[in-house]
Protein backbone atom coordinates (compact mmCIF):
# COMPACT_ATOMS: atom_id res chain seq x y z
CA UNK A 1 0.00 0.00 0.00
CA UNK A 2 1.40 3.67 -0.32
CA UNK A 3 -0.25 6.77 0.32
CA UNK A 4 -0.20 10.23 -1.32
CA UNK A 5 3.31 12.34 -1.27
CA UNK A 6 3.12 15.28 1.63
CA UNK A 7 5.66 17.46 2.77
CA UNK A 8 9.39 17.94 1.81
CA UNK A 9 9.83 14.83 1.90
CA UNK A 10 7.24 14.42 -1.36
CA UNK A 11 8.22 17.32 -2.84
CA UNK A 12 11.88 15.98 -3.44
CA UNK A 13 10.79 12.68 -4.25
CA UNK A 14 8.51 13.94 -6.82
CA UNK A 15 10.64 16.33 -8.49
CA UNK A 16 14.27 15.16 -8.19
CA UNK A 17 13.48 11.22 -9.19
CA UNK A 18 12.23 9.20 -12.15
CA UNK A 19 9.96 7.78 -13.20
CA UNK A 20 7.98 10.30 -11.17
CA UNK A 21 5.48 9.32 -8.62
CA UNK A 22 2.95 10.71 -6.01
CA UNK A 23 3.13 7.97 -3.66
CA UNK A 24 5.65 8.48 -0.95
CA UNK A 25 5.02 6.41 2.05
CA UNK A 26 4.62 2.69 1.75
CA UNK A 27 3.18 0.18 4.07
CA UNK A 28 3.08 -3.64 4.08
CA UNK A 29 -0.30 -5.01 4.58
CA UNK A 30 0.22 -8.36 6.47
CA UNK A 31 -3.65 -10.02 6.01
CA UNK A 32 -7.62 -9.45 7.21
CA UNK A 33 -7.64 -9.95 10.75
CA UNK A 34 -11.26 -10.95 11.04
CA UNK A 35 -11.52 -10.57 14.87
CA UNK A 36 -11.41 -6.56 14.58
CA UNK A 37 -12.70 -6.69 11.30
CA UNK A 38 -9.74 -4.70 9.69
CA UNK A 39 -6.06 -5.39 7.88
CA UNK A 40 -3.10 -5.53 10.14
CA UNK A 41 -0.09 -3.89 8.85
CA UNK A 42 3.75 -3.43 9.50
CA UNK A 43 5.32 -0.15 8.45
CA UNK A 44 8.09 2.05 9.10
CA UNK A 45 8.09 5.45 10.77
CA UNK A 46 9.66 8.16 12.50
CA UNK A 47 8.24 10.37 14.76
CA UNK A 48 10.20 13.46 15.35
CA UNK A 49 14.56 13.28 15.71
CA UNK A 50 14.91 9.95 17.16
CA UNK A 51 12.59 7.63 14.43
CA UNK A 52 10.19 4.97 15.86
CA UNK A 53 11.12 1.73 13.20
CA UNK A 54 9.07 -0.56 12.69
CA UNK A 55 4.94 -1.18 14.23
CA UNK A 56 2.02 -3.02 13.67
CA UNK A 57 -1.35 -1.44 13.37
CA UNK A 58 -4.81 -1.83 11.58
CA UNK A 59 -5.30 -0.13 8.21
CA UNK A 60 -8.64 1.53 9.05
CA UNK A 61 -7.87 2.58 12.33
CA UNK A 62 -4.41 4.57 10.66
CA UNK A 63 -5.62 5.57 7.20
CA UNK A 64 -8.95 6.04 7.63
CA UNK A 65 -9.84 8.91 4.97
CA UNK A 66 -6.34 8.97 3.38
CA UNK A 67 -5.45 8.60 -0.04
CA UNK A 68 -4.31 5.21 -0.80
CA UNK A 69 -3.23 2.57 -3.38
CA UNK A 70 -3.38 -0.98 -2.56
CA UNK A 71 -0.46 -2.82 -4.48
CA UNK A 72 0.02 -6.59 -4.96
CA UNK A 73 3.33 -8.84 -6.15
CA UNK A 74 2.31 -10.06 -9.55
CA UNK A 75 3.52 -14.04 -9.84
CA UNK A 76 3.51 -14.47 -6.35
CA UNK A 77 1.56 -17.42 -5.06
CA UNK A 78 -0.54 -17.02 -1.92
CA UNK A 79 1.77 -18.86 0.32
CA UNK A 80 4.51 -17.02 -0.49
CA UNK A 81 2.93 -13.49 -0.21
CA UNK A 82 1.32 -14.82 3.00
CA UNK A 83 4.98 -15.60 4.61
CA UNK A 84 6.68 -12.30 3.76
CA UNK A 85 5.53 -10.16 6.40
CA UNK A 86 5.98 -12.90 8.46
CA UNK A 87 10.10 -13.14 7.77
CA UNK A 88 10.23 -9.74 9.46
CA UNK A 89 9.56 -11.01 12.95
CA UNK A 90 13.71 -12.01 12.78
CA UNK A 91 13.90 -8.34 12.94
CA UNK A 92 11.97 -7.52 15.71
CA UNK A 93 11.50 -3.39 16.41
CA UNK A 94 14.24 -2.20 13.91
CA UNK A 95 14.88 1.55 13.98
CA UNK A 96 14.11 4.32 11.83
CA UNK A 97 17.08 4.22 9.00
CA UNK A 98 17.78 7.70 9.10
CA UNK A 99 21.74 6.63 7.83
CA UNK A 100 20.21 5.68 4.45
CA UNK A 101 18.48 9.32 3.91
CA UNK A 102 22.32 10.76 5.12
CA UNK A 103 23.57 8.33 2.78
CA UNK A 104 21.16 9.08 0.01
CA UNK A 105 22.05 12.98 0.88
CA UNK A 106 25.96 12.33 0.83
CA UNK A 107 25.16 10.49 -2.94
CA UNK A 108 23.46 12.64 -4.59
CA UNK A 109 26.20 15.70 -5.66
CA UNK A 110 28.49 12.41 -7.04
CA UNK A 111 25.04 10.93 -8.73
CA UNK A 112 24.36 14.82 -10.32
CA UNK A 113 27.87 14.81 -11.11
CA UNK A 114 28.21 11.57 -12.25
CA UNK A 115 25.10 11.66 -14.78
CA UNK A 116 26.28 15.59 -16.21
CA UNK A 117 29.74 13.43 -16.93
CA UNK A 118 28.09 10.72 -18.81
CA UNK A 119 25.35 12.30 -20.63
CA UNK A 120 26.03 15.87 -20.42
CA UNK A 121 22.96 17.09 -19.21
CA UNK A 122 21.23 17.01 -15.81
CA UNK A 123 18.10 14.59 -15.54
CA UNK A 124 16.14 13.35 -12.72
CA UNK A 125 17.54 10.53 -10.66
CA UNK A 126 16.85 6.91 -10.83
CA UNK A 127 17.00 4.14 -8.02
CA UNK A 128 19.89 2.88 -10.01
CA UNK A 129 22.19 5.75 -9.33
CA UNK A 130 22.66 4.98 -5.47
CA UNK A 131 24.91 2.62 -4.06
CA UNK A 132 21.89 0.74 -1.54
CA UNK A 133 23.17 -2.08 0.67
CA UNK A 134 20.33 -3.48 3.34
CA UNK A 135 20.75 -3.72 6.92
CA UNK A 136 18.39 -3.86 10.39
CA UNK A 137 17.19 -0.51 9.81
CA UNK A 138 14.28 0.49 7.51
CA UNK A 139 12.70 2.83 5.78
CA UNK A 140 9.13 2.29 5.02
CA UNK A 141 10.32 1.29 1.99
CA UNK A 142 12.59 -1.26 2.57
CA UNK A 143 9.81 -2.80 5.08
CA UNK A 144 7.76 -3.75 1.88
CA UNK A 145 10.96 -4.51 -0.47
CA UNK A 146 12.83 -6.69 2.38
CA UNK A 147 9.70 -8.91 3.52
CA UNK A 148 9.29 -9.74 -0.33
CA UNK A 149 13.32 -10.41 -0.73
CA UNK A 150 13.56 -12.59 2.56
CA UNK A 151 11.40 -15.07 0.26
CA UNK A 152 13.05 -14.91 -2.42
CA UNK A 153 10.90 -12.46 -4.66
CA UNK A 154 12.65 -9.06 -5.53
CA UNK A 155 10.19 -6.25 -6.43
CA UNK A 156 12.94 -4.25 -6.51
CA UNK A 157 16.49 -6.02 -7.73
CA UNK A 158 19.19 -6.31 -5.09
CA UNK A 159 21.44 -3.24 -4.35
CA UNK A 160 18.94 -1.13 -5.91
CA UNK A 161 17.95 1.88 -3.67
CA UNK A 162 14.26 0.61 -2.65
CA UNK A 163 12.66 4.37 -2.93
CA UNK A 164 9.10 5.42 -4.16
CA UNK A 165 10.13 5.43 -7.99
CA UNK A 166 12.00 2.23 -7.95
CA UNK A 167 8.61 1.31 -7.01
CA UNK A 168 6.78 3.11 -9.64
CA UNK A 169 9.58 1.72 -11.95
CA UNK A 170 8.10 -1.84 -10.82
CA UNK A 171 4.91 -0.97 -11.42
CA UNK A 172 5.46 0.27 -15.21
CA UNK A 173 7.19 -3.16 -15.50
CA UNK A 174 4.67 -5.44 -14.12
CA UNK A 175 6.29 -6.86 -11.41
CA UNK A 176 3.25 -5.27 -8.88
CA UNK A 177 0.00 -4.26 -9.99
CA UNK A 178 -2.89 -2.42 -8.28
CA UNK A 179 -5.02 -4.70 -6.24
Amino acid sequence: MATRKKGVTGWFLENFFSPRTDRVHHVLIRGYVPEVDDYEFIESIHIGLFGKGIRHGYLFVEYEGIDVEIYTVNAVDPATAKRAPLELIRFGKCPYDFFLIISVLAQLPWALIRNLIKERRFRKLHAQDFRYRPDTSFLCTEVYWHAYHLVGVDIVPTGVLPFPSAYREAFDKGVIRLY
